[in-house]
């Protein structure tokens, strides 16, 4: 896709699934501040259903897992499912973060909380043109 000289391209759409109230709002804060479109899911299927559409966006998802100590195979299966559709950050303050692949789940990267927001941002801006920062 080629941009006019002196426009910058579209950014995508960000999804946000996340559970903390507060900390999604800071996200939506954050992101629609910086100019992209932001948009919520409450559950997993919200979050199924919304990542179909044919807009270009970015996941930004906490999969949290039932356990501490992993995620289950379920929701593994569910990471997999949505990062199938568009490039998926997955955002997590659990302990498994430091043990799990990035590659094996098939996300861009895995974000431990806390996180700096600054950082966030250069991998979604990663994202948007198809090289990772943490790459």
């Amino acid at each position: 896709m080629t941009t006019p000289r002196g426009e910058r391209p579209r950014h995508p759409r960000v999804l946000i699934f996340e559970d903390d109230p507060a900390f999604r709002m800071v996200l939506v804060e954050f992101f629609a501040d910086e100019g992209f479109d932001v948009a919520t899911c409450d559950s997993y299927a919200q979050l199924h259903q919304a990542v179909r559409s044919p807009e270009r966006q970015i996941v930004l998802a906490d999969f949290w897992g039932t356990s501490h100590a992993e995620l289950s195979q379920a929701e593994r299966d569910q990471v997999r499912d949505v990062a199938r559709y568009a490039p998926m950050i997955l955002l997590t303050g659990r302990s498994w973060a430091a043990r799990v692949s990035a590659r094996d789940l098939g996300v861009v990267c895995v974000v431990s909380k806390p996180l700096m927001l600054d950082a966030l941002m250069a991998e979604v801006l990663g994202c948007s043109y198809g090289v990772a920062a943490s790459e």
